[in-house]
């Protein structure tokens, strides 16, 4: 039996790199619901059934994670273009039917959060976060004690200066660059974005792992 042709008219382009700032639209960003579509659509406009097979996919593999509805995800896409965040992109048209299917997209190749707010440090993610890596690094610098208040502090001073640093260069950029960070696959966008943010910071900002040493016994 031939398959059905069809084609995709995509008719919106994503920013190459958005900067979310407000809480609302980080807390639909990092929501683990959520995750699994904004992952999925890295590989570019899928319509509502391509992404349920995606999410069931990912529940295989992330423990607490269910596999859900098409009725869910849509709703959960809702939730995502509310938050821009995606958006329905296009039209996947099936040749010889009436009927489309609409394809969603992600609003940027890489999203890029702002957790720098006291707002944010004050939560008990954050707390959670700075003991974890508190504990971690502990345990390789000598087996010290942390000391967690130093620590809070020290974290949200290294967000806001990665996420500083990193706007810095993006800010900046000219086309070439632009160009070379768009050939990169859509799974290492993200890891760039980190790694710069992380290495402009210790080349820029060496005082800063001084800072990190004296949260340390």
């Amino acid at each position: 039996m031939m398959a059905m042709q069809s084609q995709d008219v995509i008719s919106f382009k994503p920013e190459r790199i958005k900067i979310i700032r407000d809480k609302k639209t980080m807390d639909a960003l990092y929501d683990p619901n959520h995750y699994p579509i904004i992952k999925a659509l890295r590989k570019g406009p899928m319509t509502v059934r391509e992404i349920e097979e995606a999410y069931k996919k990912e529940a295989k593999d992330v423990e607490d994670l269910e596999a859900k509805s098409d009725k869910t995800i849509y709703r959960y896409l809702k939730v995502l273009e509310k938050a821009g965040l995606v958006v329905p992109a296009g039209q996947r048209v099936v040749m010889g039917k009436t009927a489309t299917e609409t394809l969603f997209a992600r609003t940027a190749e890489a999203f890029l959060g702002d957790k720098t707010s006291s707002e944010y440090w004050e939560t008990d993610t954050a707390k959670l976060i700075t003991k974890t890596i508190g504990k971690m690094l502990g345990k390789g610098y000598g087996d010290s004690s942390p000391d967690f208040a130093c620590m809070e502090k020290f974290m949200q001073k290294w967000d806001a200066e990665t996420t500083k640093q990193t706007l810095a260069i993006m800010e900046n950029a000219d086309e070439e660059l632009f160009d070379l960070f768009a050939s990169v696959d859509w799974k290492s966008k993200n890891k760039v974005i980190s790694f710069v943010g992380f290495f402009a910071t210790i080349l820029n900002e060496p005082k800063l792992l001084e800072a990190l040493k004296n949260c340390f016994k």
